[in-house]
């Protein structure tokens, strides 16, 4: 009998180990975190975490993996992966969904969307966009979520102007005339437009309303049973961006490593792409009253355009307590 339960106690441990995450050879434990997108020098915190070791100090190795935030949240929200980046916005509509994901770091401490004009256009706030084709890449996103946002902000209806789907081509449809503005990230398309020597102007939603832009998520079963796993990636994240931060030459050269064609000819916009990103990022601490103001105004936003049919309480939808 006791030998029976010797080797049950014996059987059960292997499970246990069995179901762990994966190590490589170096005892480190193997996560993937998903980045939507492509690779880019907007994710420079990322690639410079990863190549100063900061995930490696806390017992991490971190694969970056690339796609669409839709599918991503849904393998996060059913804790099939456990980390991804994903906007405000994002979250929410997943958690009405039922899919468990929750933000444990700020990454943007402004909403990185704007609506981007030509200067000659006469296009300089919101009224000026009544009557205007505006375009986007479609209806979804952090873009087109912005724009409807900047337009309640400021009264305007949908039958004030037309959005027009253009994909991911906001500087040739604007410079072409294909439309008269575009919804843009301000670290992106602005730089690409200035740097071919265009004079532009420039809406920012951040300077009408306050709302959650791109934040660190994971999901409730991850928090619950592994907390020591989400401690140790946000406390690394946030040594990647702090250092991206106090060092963008450095991080430029490191992110060369990560994204291809990113070479000495681009380096002038991509450069400035980075520091405008930089301008952008959550690098002091918020207070719990700014936090709860962001969310709420982003929940009140996704109902009234009706994309979310019901509230929400905001204290499940984020958490501080893996902040440094």
């Amino acid at each position: 009998m006791k030998k029976t339960v010797i080797i049950l106690t014996i059987f059960i441990a292997l499970m246990v180990l069995s179901a762990c995450q994966p190590s490589n050879s170096d005892g480190l434990e193997k996560i993937t975190f998903n980045l939507t997108y492509v690779p880019n020098i907007q994710f420079a915190p990322f690639y410079v975490a990863i190549h100063k070791g900061f995930f490696a100090e806390e017992g991490l190795e971190v694969d970056l993996a690339y796609g669409n935030e839709a599918d991503m949240v849904a393998l996060v929200g059913s804790n099939h992966q456990q980390f991804m980046v994903a906007s405000g916005e994002q979250i929410l509509l997943s958690r009405e969904q039922g899919l468990p994901v929750v933000s444990v770091s700020a990454w943007y401490k402004d909403y990185p969307v704007g609506v981007a004009s030509l200067k000659e256009s006469g296009i300089s706030q919101p009224s000026d966009l009544v009557g205007k084709d505006i375009g986007l890449p479609g209806l979804y996103g952090a873009n087109y979520i912005g724009m409807e946002a900047l337009a309640a902000e400021n009264g305007l209806d949908d039958d004030d102007y037309q959005l027009v789907s253009i994909g991911f081509t906001q500087v040739e449809s604007l410079v072409s005339g294909t439309v008269d503005a575009v919804v843009v990230y301000l670290a992106n398309e602005p730089v690409q437009l200035r740097s071919r020597g265009y004079e532009i102007n420039v809406i920012a939603v951040k300077d009408y309303i306050d709302l959650v832009g791109n934040c660190i998520v994971t999901n409730e079963t991850t928090i619950e049973n592994n907390p020591d796993l989400v401690q140790k990636m946000v406390q690394a994240f946030r040594k990647g961006l702090e250092y991206t931060a106090a060092n963008p030459e450095e991080a430029w050269t490191i992110s060369q490593k990560f994204i291809e064609n990113l070479t000495d000819e681009v380096a002038p916009v991509q450069k400035e792409v980075l520091k405008e990103s930089i301008s952008h990022w959550q690098l002091t601490t918020e207070t719990k009253e700014e936090q709860d103001l962001r969310w709420t105004n982003m929940m009140n936003v996704l109902l009234k355009i009706g994309l979310m049919k019901n509230q929400l309480n905001i204290q499940d939808v984020y958490t501080n307590e893996f902040l440094p």
